[in-house]
């Protein structure tokens, strides 16, 4: 598939994979005491919505940095939307159970002040900040279907599958701009293994990372495969010498 194939499908023949938060989420069927006989998934999610309210820091920073490509900075518009699609359903269904600590306006801004100088993003940051995008929200995709598939609670089962969705789409769109970006100038390619090398999850600037599966190492593997594969070497490569083979 072209880059510029794939962006036609991501912007409408993929629009069968949109979700309307009123009408396909059941909100009068949440089970609360189901939901609340599992504080520790009720806590991974309160973490999730943290983490998805800092795209009005990260994301925002991103088409900043990619102003020059029209695709990039649509694709991470739409994402930046869905992102806070994310955050309002989850901070809806934790507040319709009655979980706590309850989420702030407060509490957001403070991640916001803690936060500010980490997206600063310069230049030189694009490959890495481009690459920490792909990986977390592939990340983010295998851990709302993970977590989803241990609710009790059907609703937040629902909800969480319908993010997980979004979330893989978005990592998708993140590598096409990536594979995009390296038709252009081939000779990022060991820049690009370095900063897979060196992948950091923007979640770890808010919140302590909620992990739905211990040690499993799946999307590790996958995007893995996926760098190496848009590079044409292995991720060591950079450290061994730049070679095509």
């Amino acid at each position: 598939m072209t880059t510029e194939r794939y962006y036609y499908d991501f912007f409408g023949a993929k629009s069968e994979s949109r979700w309307n938060v009123e009408k396909d989420i059941p909100w009068g069927e949440i089970d609360r005491e189901a939901a609340l006989s599992q504080p520790d998934i009720l806590d991974k999610v309160r973490r999730t919505a943290l983490i998805e309210s800092y795209h009005a820091l990260g994301t925002v920073s991103l088409i900043k940095l990619l102003y020059q490509d029209v695709d990039a900075t649509s694709v991470f518009q739409v994402e930046c939307f869905e992102g806070f699609r994310h955050f309002w359903s989850l901070r809806r269904y934790l507040d319709l159970v009655g979980f706590e600590p309850r989420i702030t306006d407060e509490e957001l801004v403070e991640i916001r002040e803690r936060n500010i100088e980490h997206v600063n993003y310069k230049p030189e940051d694009t490959v890495q900040e481009l690459v920490n995008f792909i990986w977390s929200e592939h990340a983010a995709g295998y851990f709302a279907r993970q977590l989803g598939a241990q609710c009790k609670d059907k609703v937040l089962a629902k909800l969480l599958g319908f993010i997980s969705v979004d979330e893989f789409r978005h990592a998708e769109g993140g590598y096409q701009i990536l594979t995009k970006l390296l038709e252009r100038q081939p000779e990022l390619k060991p820049e690009v293994l370095r900063a897979a090398s060196n992948f950091k999850h923007y979640g770890w600037h808010v919140c302590e990372l909620p992990v739905a599966v211990e040690n499993d190492f799946t999307t590790v593997l996958q995007m893995k495969r996926k760098f190496e594969k848009v590079c044409g070497a292995r991720i060591v490569s950079w450290r061994e010498g730049w070679s095509n083979g």
